[in-house]
């Protein structure tokens, strides 16, 4: 073999173990180096959150063994006991008598008892009769409406003193009164010799009706007397509310 390529060969070889023995020696210092730093130990970082969370609970603690060392007293609490109830004694009302009032005998179709009946007073001068009625019962369809009355209830009159009663009635049924009505005189006191008053005139529906009544004050005084007089139908039937009364004072 010639010697200039022996001496290549030889140098090349040489070349290869240059390179390997450089790469072992890498190899090995960075083992080495990783080893090194994996040993040494990491550096936690501080998280403030969780310092002062620390620190509360200790102080939390603390506290907590110091109530538990020394507790509080709690004064007792009184609770009053309750009191017997006594119940209240049933008181009953009074009874109260209630005077009996005079009932109108118009209401509906029956009448109150008929006072006796006495003759009428023809002298001013005696004591007025008081006399029941004989109006009894209704017709159908016949209503009145009381409009006025005069002289006005609690009028005073002296004994004997002549005065005239007037009443307005409105027809406010479905029936035509006809001069066959009458304003009839009920009960109460009778002031005069005078018991009814014929219609002058027919009163239809929603017409009204007057009635003039001469009259004589009683001789007694310091009294009040009450007539009460009823409207009535040519069979002597009484028209609903059309009952009216004049109360006077004689001194």
């Amino acid at each position: 073999m010639p010697e200039p390529i022996v001496k290549k060969r030889s140098e090349k070889m040489k070349t290869i173990k240059i390179t390997g023995t450089i790469a072992i020696i890498g190899t090995i210092s960075g083992l080495l180096l990783s080893a090194c730093g994996a040993a040494a130990p990491a550096t936690p970082t501080s998280d403030p959150g969780a310092v002062y969370t620390m620190a509360a609970a200790t102080v939390q603690a603390q506290l907590t063994q110091a109530a538990a060392a020394n507790p509080t007293a709690v004064p007792p609490t009184n609770t009053p006991e309750p009191s017997p109830t006594t119940p209240p004694v049933p008181t009953e009302a009074p009874t109260q008598e209630v005077a009996q009032q005079p009932t109108a005998p118009f209401g509906g179709n029956a009448l109150a008892t008929a006072l006796p009946t006495v003759a009428n007073n023809l002298n001013p001068n005696l004591a007025p009769t008081r006399a029941g009625s004989a109006v009894e019962g209704f017709q159908a369809g016949d209503v009145a409406q009381f409009q006025y009355s005069i002289p006005a209830d609690g009028t005073v009159f002296a004994p004997g003193e002549f005065f005239q009663i007037e009443v307005g009635l409105k027809n406010v049924g479905s029936v035509t009164w006809t001069t066959d009505y009458t304003l009839k005189f009920a009960y109460g006191d009778q002031m005069s010799g005078v018991t009814s008053v014929p219609l002058k005139k027919a009163v239809k529906p929603g017409e009204k009706a007057i009635f003039n009544i001469d009259q004589h004050a009683p001789g007694t005084p310091g009294k009040k007397y009450t007539t009460h007089w009823v409207l009535t139908t040519q069979s002597g039937l009484a028209v609903a509310n059309g009952e009216v009364y004049v109360m006077i004072v004689v001194k």
